[in-house]
């Protein structure tokens, strides 16, 4: 019963402590961030403001969780930045601004962040965190904030000063070759691109950022490759595959079979490839329509009409409002025509 009795009172007195620190410490605001997959989100900013101006910053620990405390008005919005994602604002109210004789309130938020389009997020099961210096955490910080102000040209210097301080600093180097690469600039996109794999190999997202350089350079038997490497890092994402398939094809594309036995031999490979790709695809996973444009575009370089025309019907069931829709239709009239 002694020991009891003592138990009890530590409780007690524990609960005392909170009420103290609650009337010292004002409001607190307690929050997670995950991604789409659930996955939670380390290192990520988190911008306390109100009516507009900062109140305070922090980041994400490696579970995702984040506090803000000592807070006294009764209205807050708090700010998530990550990179790869939309930005995300969610508002925070309280009954009534602290006093000396009332305990502040503690409110809890569940943040999940959205992709941005086109950008693979980490998979889930994946955590790659380091443990940045904070100099190197502000600049980097910063340069999201310039890019989200359409600064370009002060986001790529905040992100350098970032790598000046930190040079293995992963999200730095990936966020900049997007950046370089949105420019075109692709020489400098993939020295920091390397750099990256360098640092986290098994990031697919880095295959999936290179890939896409290599297409915009008609370099398709390369990006095919590359997304095949991407596909192996995450088998979970489908687009890797239909992304690999596409390469191929317009690998095939650019082929003139009629110039030796050798591009004829090259370019039946690429597209007898991307069909047996396309062809599990749509076993696995029956929602992508852009499978069966694919696949249609396979047929019709194979000479086979009849099946091209049917893969655009089964694209068109998938995807009916699809802006393309009518002139993947001209295109089905035209195949059974011819």
């Amino acid at each position: 019963m002694k020991i009891r009795a003592i138990f009890i009172a530590a409780l007690f007195v524990s609960f005392l402590v909170c009420v103290d620190n609650a009337r010292a410490q004002g409001h607190v605001i307690r929050g997670k961030v995950r991604n789409a997959a659930g996955v939670t989100m380390a290192r990520i900013s988190i911008t306390l403001e109100r009516n507009g101006a900062m109140v305070d910053q922090t980041v994400t620990n490696n579970e995702g969780d984040f506090t803000f405390s000592g807070l006294t008005d009764t209205g807050y919005t708090v700010v998530v930045a990550a990179t790869d994602y939309l930005p995300v604002s969610t508002s925070v109210e309280f009954v009534r601004a602290t006093a000396s004789e009332q305990p502040g309130e503690t409110r809890t938020v569940e943040i999940t962040l959205t992709a941005k389009v086109g950008v693979r997020p980490p998979r889930p099961g994946l955590s790659f965190v380091q443990d940045i210096p904070p100099p190197a955490l502000a600049a980097f910080e910063s340069g999201l904030k310039l890019a989200r102000e359409k600064r370009d040209a002060e986001a790529i210097a905040a992100y350098e000063n970032a790598l000046k301080i930190f040079p293995d600093y992963f999200n730095a180097r990936f966020v900049l070759a997007n950046e370089l690469a949105r420019q075109g600039k692709f020489v400098e996109a993939i020295k920091h691109l390397e750099e990256a794999r360098r640092v986290n190999p098994k990031d697919d997202r880095v295959y999936d950022l290179f890939a896409r350089m290599m297409m915009q350079q008609r370099k398709y038997a390369v990006a095919a490759r590359i997304y095949a490497e991407a596909a192996r890092l995450n088998a979970a994402e489908p687009q890797y595959q239909l992304s690999e398939a596409t390469a191929l094809v317009e690998q095939a594309s650019t082929i003139d079979q009629t110039k030796s036995p050798t591009d004829a031999e090259q370019r039946l490979f690429a597209l007898t490839e991307a069909e047996k790709i396309l062809t599990q695809l749509s076993r696995q996973d029956g929602k992508l329509a852009d499978v069966h444009l694919q696949l249609a575009r396979v047929y019709e370089k194979k000479g086979e009409r009849a099946r091209a025309a049917e893969e655009l019907e089964q694209y068109l069931r998938k995807a009916p409002t699809a802006k393309n829709a009518e002139a993947v239709r001209q295109a089905i009239k035209s195949l059974k025509k011819q």
